[in-house]
């Protein structure tokens, strides 16, 4: 029960860019999750994975669109990150989050919450460049360290780490005009090989979008 209300908690903070999951003193549940509108469809063509398609035991925590405001909270200096993102040609931003029931005991070993966010932006250049802003400005806030992954959509990098809550995975991915960020935690395990494996799953169900050059 613990870790599930800590886990909404960050939610609050976990935008595709400073996300850091951190361990917090909060236990309101219905006031830490994201602002969201609840729609799994929004205004984005995005297919996002469903209770079906992640590790057993997962249930949907949060599920909706965000505003720009409200992914520019997430940054150091919010109006310098509305600048860019707007700058880029910012079309929206889709969120779903998974985590273990509350009722639920877990295998210790296994992903126990998962957080996915999906940005669309003008061309592949600027959502290539939104990318690097935003995983540079999720590492400097965390203490995940950069790591190789396999290689997935037009360009990639992930970020892995101990945090308070267990070990995490965070994959970016970029394919065409989509900027996908999946963020997958386990108290004791390593999220990496099911988390990579779901990336490719939402990749293979995306509508075509305009390719990188």
């Amino acid at each position: 029960m613990a870790r599930a209300v800590t886990f909404a908690f960050l939610l609050s903070i976990l935008v595709v860019t400073s996300m850091s999951w951190l361990a917090v003193t909060s236990r309101a549940q219905d006031a830490s999750t994201p602002s969201v509108t609840a729609s799994p469809e929004a205004s984005l063509n995005v297919v996002l994975p469903t209770v079906e398609q992640v590790p057993n035991g997962l249930v949907i925590i949060s599920d909706g669109d965000r505003t720009l405001d409200d992914v520019a909270s997430g940054f150091s200096d919010p109006a310098a990150a509305i600048e860019q993102f707007t700058g880029w040609g910012w079309q929206g931003n889709l969120i779903r989050a998974f985590h273990v029931a509350n009722d639920t005991s877990s295998d210790p070993t296994a992903i126990d919450g998962i957080y996915i966010s999906v940005h669309e932006f003008g061309t592949p250049q600027f959502a290539a460049e939104a990318f690097d802003y935003s995983l540079d400005a999720h590492a400097a806030d965390t203490n995940l360290e950069e790591i190789r992954v396999e290689e997935q959509g037009d360009y990639s990098r992930a970020l892995y780490g101990e945090m308070p809550y267990g070990n995490e995975i965070s994959l970016y991915v970029q394919r065409g005009t989509l900027l996908i960020r999946l963020s997958a935690s386990s108290p004791e395990g390593d999220p990496t090989v099911e988390a990579t494996g779901l990336m490719q799953t939402i990749l293979n169900s995306q509508p075509a979008t305009p390719a990188a050059t």
